[in-house]
């Protein structure tokens, strides 16, 4: 483990940007509880913009921690120690010590704040959406439980979102500087790829998404100012 805690200046600041995709029909919900006055009985998040319009979005916190629970699965494959997020002990022994984990160190904790900022996905353009009926299965007779039938929204696939994402003080591009790089630097290579799902419902494949067009912007200080140095594409 190592010090992460570097708030206190400015080294490096990586910006990520691209379209996200839903490659499948998608939902991050609002829970069992429907708003007020919805037709359906579980329906997707949405924003109310200045227009008074509204539309789905995708929250940045389901989208960070999408990719946190991929990070830990990774290391975790490889037979690294990785400590619950509510693990206190580990946590408190963290802070004590001043050296922190992997996961830690990159997505935060409740002693350490994030090296990663995930932004709030809102679709780029009209994001069409469409209702599924739904039954009850009874789990012991393994077929349909009488009485229960619900509707579903969900957002069509081959929508567009628009994707940010800054990393602080991990360099990423055009190489990694640590352990930490290279793990951001893989999880968004697979979401370039396509291997992410986000929202309800992933178990049946929903969610499914894909970073298309993915950019990235590497900003340094130089003789006091915050200057562009590199830019590219996210492979």
């Amino acid at each position: 483990m190592q010090s992460f805690a570097d708030f206190d200046r400015l080294e490096v600041l990586t910006r990520v940007t691209g379209s996200l995709v839903n490659l499948t029909p998608l939902r991050v919900g609002v829970g069992r509880e429907p708003p007020l006055g919805s037709a359906v009985d579980i329906a997707p998040l949405r924003v109310r913009f200045a227009d008074g319009g509204e539309k789905p979005y995708i929250p940045g916190s389901s989208l960070k921690g999408v990719l946190r629970s991929l990070a830990e699965a990774i290391l975790r494959a490889q037979d690294r120690h990785v400590h619950d997020p509510w693990d206190f002990e580990d946590l408190d022994e963290e802070a004590e010590s001043g050296s922190f984990c992997l996961i830690c160190g990159i997505f935060g904790s409740t002693k350490l704040a994030s090296h990663v900022r995930v932004y709030d996905a809102y679709p780029d353009g009209e994001a069409s959406t469409f209702v599924k009926t739904g039954v009850g299965i009874n789990r012991d007779f393994r077929g349909v439980q009488p009485g229960i039938l619900y509707t579903e929204e969900q957002v069509a696939p081959f929508t567009r979102w628009k994707f940010m994402m800054d990393v602080v003080n991990i360099r990423v591009f055009p190489e990694p500087g640590d352990e930490r790089g290279r793990l951001l630097r893989q999880l968004l290579q697979m979401l370039a790829s396509g291997m992410v799902q986000v929202g309800a419902r992933r178990t049946v494949g929903y969610g499914l998404v894909k970073l298309e067009q993915g950019r990235y912007e590497v900003f340094e200080v130089k003789e006091g100012l915050l200057v562009k140095t590199v830019e590219g594409g996210v492979a």
